[in-house]
């Protein structure tokens, strides 16, 4: 487990705080605790010979679920879903799969069904744009086709692998055929 957790790390964000407020914030949730850093910034800051150290407070995951006063500081500089996504952090719910690396996801992704690809790429951007990805499609499209042709992949290359997927056959090899024929139109002037 520790191996998908870098630095034995759940969570590491960084943010400054609303306006007008200038402080810098940093949120760590690691196995065991949850640490919030922030910068107090003010104009004495800007003075060559001043340091700035930060405060720290470091909670343990049950004393942060029942510290009302820092969920209401998570919520006001990273939002609602950061506060229950650190929640669901600290009573140990791990989301694994959105550690894995981005082509790890688009080769598990590309065994789920298609109803659960459409309602995946539904949950936020990332997953919206690895289900709509080139490479996602072309997995499903090697997988589901008996032969994929040079010419095929060539006109996948320009409408994009999920239009190849979702085209029936017949209709393929007309628009193949098509988009051939305009290929050779545009070089025949320059054969002469």
């Amino acid at each position: 487990m520790k191996s998908l957790f870098k630095n034995g790390e759940l969570l590491n964000v960084s943010e400054q705080a609303p306006s007008p407020s200038k402080d810098f914030i940093n949120l760590i949730v690691t196995m065991k605790e949850v640490i919030w850093r922030y910068w107090k910034i003010n104009p004495q800051c800007l003075k060559s010979d001043v340091s700035i150290a930060p405060s720290e407070n470091r909670q343990s995951h049950d004393d942060f679920i029942h510290d009302l006063d820092l969920h209401s500081e998570v919520k006001r500089v990273f939002g609602v879903n950061m506060l229950v996504y650190i929640k669901q952090l600290c009573l140990g719910h791990f989301d694994y799969f959105v550690r894995l690396s981005n082509p790890l996801q688009i080769l598990i992704m590309s065994y789920m069904e298609l109803e659960d690809i459409a309602s995946l790429s539904q949950t936020n951007k990332h997953f919206h744009e690895l289900c709509n990805s080139e490479q996602l499609w072309e997995h499903i499209v090697e997988s589901h086709c008996d032969t994929i042709t040079p010419e095929m992949k060539l006109f996948a290359g320009e409408v994009g692998w999920k239009h190849v997927f979702f085209t029936n056959k017949l209709q393929l090899r007309a628009q193949m055929r098509r988009h051939q024929n305009r290929g050779t139109f545009s070089n025949a002037p320059d054969e002469q």
